[in-house]
């Protein structure tokens, strides 16, 4: 027997570190296997590189600089190719763990701070028993962009 989903939406749930986070799937064009990305100087310490997918220069952001964590990666690590303003930008992450059915109505809004941009935290979800962070993807990346201009402007001005 098939579950009805008429009211839910799908999340990507992936991990980083310890921590699940979610994103809405359709906010992803795909998930590759880890591309090693060709560094590029004087980049902020989150952005990893450049990677060429098929023929397509794709800037690279490392999800666990950015939210804080420094260790190493999970053994296979994964990349969450999202479309931007500017183009598609890889997402690098820990591992992909499955997709959920979830009602946007479902997910918990905590005004809290912490290592996102609260913008971007859409809120948390619970699930079995794990409690998921909820996170605005291309919101998110689109912060990360805007930040980069930011950097440049003020490097040309002085």
């Amino acid at each position: 027997m098939s579950e009805v989903h008429e009211d839910k939406e799908r999340y990507l749930v992936y991990r980083i570190k310890d921590e699940l986070y979610a994103s809405p799937l359709l906010d992803f064009k795909e998930v590759i296997e880890f591309i090693k990305p060709k560094v590029v100087p004087s980049m902020p310490s989150y952005f990893s590189g450049m990677i060429n997918l098929r023929g397509l220069i794709i800037g690279v952001i490392d999800l666990r600089k950015k939210l804080g964590y420094h260790e190493d990666y999970h053994l296979k690590p994964s990349m969450l190719i999202c479309e931007t303003e500017v183009g598609p930008l890889a997402a690098i992450i820990d591992k992909v763990e499955f997709v959920i059915y979830f009602s946007p109505a479902e997910i918990q809004d905590l005004k809290i701070e912490g290592k996102v941009d609260i913008n971007c935290l859409k809120g948390f979800m619970q699930y079995q028993d794990h409690l998921i962070s909820v996170i605005d993807i291309k919101k998110f990346v689109s912060n990360i962009e805007k930040e980069n201009e930011k950097v440049d402007l003020q490097e040309k001005a002085a």
